[in-house]
Parts: structure tokens; C-alpha cells; sequence
């Protein structure tokens, strides 16, 4: 198990309030694997912050209120999964999305989406059923058009890259920004896929790793 410390870059004036909160790992077993993801947490920090500094500059008297945010959702047997919410408070609108930094320490590598499941059947299907079974719950609040129309766009969007998720002790979790599914869904969307209740689709990787921990 690996240790974090929190670092933060705070700003405050007339056209900028900045409240950057974001992990650093720490371990007694130095790799080069715990620097490179230290570097990459922190240069999508100073990204952020650029992008939304160069949006503020161009528009005069715009305030660019923006905040970081993180979580250990797993930090055991060389395995740490680190969600970071971005947040951008524009107008009345709050904007938000996660990055998610899973790795294991260990080997050395970054999980990805396919690591998590048997080789041997179609994770995207299950992802599929799973998102198609939370948007329905959703679609209470959304008219039977919408409802279409985000399952059609979640169709043309989770399934041509891999998908933004982060694990947890029983469970990976996928996310979608806010307003990513439909314009009338400001909050960050999540799909949580049990490990208990889908242990047969796992891969041995996993099953080792973490439910068998």
C-alpha cells in the first residue's frame, strides 16, 4: 500500500478563484512508475488550469471559479485507482468531469478497461446492459425523445475509446462528465459494475488482485 499526501495550488483575485486540490504518492519502494504518475496528475492539473486562464484572459470581466477534487476509491495490493473531479463554475452552470489514474504499482502499468475482464466475453455488451439498465432510471426525468437520444449518443461515444472508470473495493465505476449524456443532465453520471454480482465475467487478474483480497 502506497501513501498520499495532498497538494494544492490556491488563487484569489478580481477575475480568478482557484482551489486546486490533487494527490501525490509516496512510497518506501521507489519506481519510476510512482513518478510518472505523479508528473501526469500534475501537468492535468496545470492543463486545466491554462485552459480555463487562457478562457478567462480572452474575455474581459469573465470570473473563472474552478476547483479540483480526489479520491482513493483503492489503494491495497500494489493496485491504487485515484478519481479526480474538475470542476468549472461558468455563469450559472457547474461543468464537471473526471480523469481517473488506476495503476498497478507492482507491475507497473496502468489498468485499463480490458484488464478488468475475461478475455473470453464481450465486456462492452455488459458495460452496454448495465448503462442501458441506469439511463432507464434516468429516463424518469427525461421525456421518451431524450431517452433515445442519450442512449443513441452513449452508443456513438463510451464504446470508441476506453471509457473514463475507476474501481473501488466491490466494483469498477463508470463516469461521464456532466452534460456529456444530454444537455439536461448537469451531474456527473455514474455506472457502477459489481464485482459480486458479475464475478464470471471477470479476468483471473482481477479476481486475484482484488476480490480475493
Amino acid at each position: 500500500m502506497v501513501s498520499i499526501q495532498t497538494s494544492s495550488i490556491e488563487k484569489k483575485d478580481k477575475l480568478s478563484v482557484y482551489n486546486l486540490n490533487y494527490p501525490i504518492i509516496k512510497s518506501d519502494n521507489e519506481k519510476n512508475i510512482i513518478n510518472n504518475i505523479n508528473q501526469k496528475i500534475y501537468e492535468d492539473i496545470i492543463a486545466f488550469k491554462s485552459a480555463i486562464e487562457d478562457i478567462a484572459y480572452s474575455q474581459n470581466n469573465h470570473l473563472s471559479c474552478i476547483s479540483t477534487d480526489y479520491y482513493i476509491t483503492y489503494n491495497n495490493n500494489g493496485i491504487i485507482s485515484i478519481p479526480i473531479e474538475f470542476s468549472q463554475l461558468d455563469g450559472l452552470y457547474n461543468i464537471s468531469y473526471i480523469n481517473s489514474y488506476n495503476y498497478d504499482i507492482n507491475l507497473e502499468k496502468e489498468i485499463n478497461i480490458k484488464d478488468i475482464f475475461n478475455s473470453e466475453i464481450d465486456y462492452m455488451e455488459i458495460i452496454t446492459k448495465k448503462i442501458d439498465n441506469k439511463i432507464k432510471e434516468l429516463s424518469r426525468e427525461l421525456s421518451i425523445d431524450k431517452y433515445i437520444m442519450v442512449l443513441d449518443y452513449l452508443k456513438d461515444i463510451i464504446f470508441s475509446d476506453n471509457p473514463t472508470f475507476y474501481i473501488s473495493k466491490d466494483s469498477i465505476v463508470i463516469c461521464f462528465s456532466s452534460y456529456e449524456l444530454d444537455p439536461a443532465i448537469s451531474d456527473l453520471s455514474t455506472f457502477k459494475i459489481s464485482f459480486k454480482e458479475d464475478k464470471s465475467y471477470l479476468s483471473k487478474y482481477i479476481i486475484e488482485k482484488i476480490t480475493d483480497s
